[in-house]
């Protein structure tokens, strides 16, 4: 064979492995980074339901009768509806349309063990 005629199908062939090999590393980075970007999210969401979860505690103490109630964030909102007797549906939403339902079960506070520590 020819050396001067097989250095230009080597040549194509390694610039077609780069290039496999740039557009594989390219596709890996944008799954890492909406990844990275779904992660974010879930932490933010779960982030508010558990501030919302407090608050809510708080607010039990001082309004027996809580059937439903929003709490707002800067990036976005939780939803409160009363499911049951001490039984709340919390939903996260952030401003992108990012969302995560939890369901909690909150403890009655006895005011058998208030009265006494007030002894």
């Amino acid at each position: 064979m020819n050396e001067k005629g097989a250095v230009l199908p080597s040549v194509m062939i390694f610039v077609l492995l780069m290039s496999v090999a740039l557009l594989g590393t390219n596709q890996i980075f944008k799954n890492q980074m909406n990844q990275l970007r779904m992660t974010k999210h879930y932490y933010e969401v779960e982030s508010m339901l558990i501030l919302s979860k407090m608050e809510l505690n708080s607010q039990l103490d001082l309004n027996k009768n809580l059937e439903k109630g929003t709490v707002l964030f800067t990036d976005g909102t939780v939803t409160i509806q009363k499911k049951g007797d001490n039984t709340f549906n919390l939903e996260g939403k952030l401003k992108n349309i990012f969302s995560k339902q939890l369901t909690v079960q909150l403890e009655k506070k006895s005011t058998e063990s208030i009265e006494n520590t007030d002894e």
